[in-house]
C-alpha cells in the first residue's frame, strides 16, 4: 500500500458508466473514478442503481483517438454526498452461470446473470 505522509494515496480518473438503473433504463454518464488505496474504487452517479448492478467502466484519456476497453464492474451501495449523488464501490464482476443455462450453453461458454 502505498502512503504518503501517513495519508493513503486517492487518485481520480475521468470514466464513462453505463448499465441498467433500478427503473431499468439503460444510461451513460461521465464521472470521476476516485481510487483509494484503502476503499477500493468509487463513483458518485446521478442515478440509483439496483443492489449488485452490472456496469460497464470505460476510461476517458484526453487526446486519445483510441477508445479504451470497457471494465466490466458490479455496482455496491456506499452512500450519498454531500450533494445528492449516489456513491457505489466498484467491485470486479464474477461471471455467474444460471442453473437453467448451465445445460443449455454450448461447452467453455459463460453465461451472465
Amino acid at each position: 500500500m502505498l502512503y504518503h505522509a501517513g495519508f493513503p494515496v486517492i487518485r481520480l480518473y475521468e470514466v464513462e458508466v453505463s448499465g441498467w438503473d433500478s427503473a431499468e433504463n439503460f444510461f451513460v454518464e461521465k464521472c470521476e473514478l476516485e481510487w483509494n488505496e484503502d476503499s477500493g474504487k468509487q463513483v458518485a452517479l446521478k442515478r440509483t442503481l439496483n443492489d449488485s448492478a452490472i456496469l460497464l467502466v470505460r476510461l476517458l484519456q484526453p487526446g486519445e483517438s483510441d477508445r479504451s476497453h470497457p471494465v466490466v464492474f458490479e455496482a455496491e451501495l456506499v452512500g450519498e454526498t454531500k450533494e445528492g449523488m449516489h456513491q457505489f464501490r466498484l467491485n470486479r464482476a464474477v461471471p455467474r452461470m444460471r442453473k437453467a443455462a448451465i445445460s443449455a450453453a454450448p461447452p467453455g461458454r459463460v453465461v451472465w446473470t
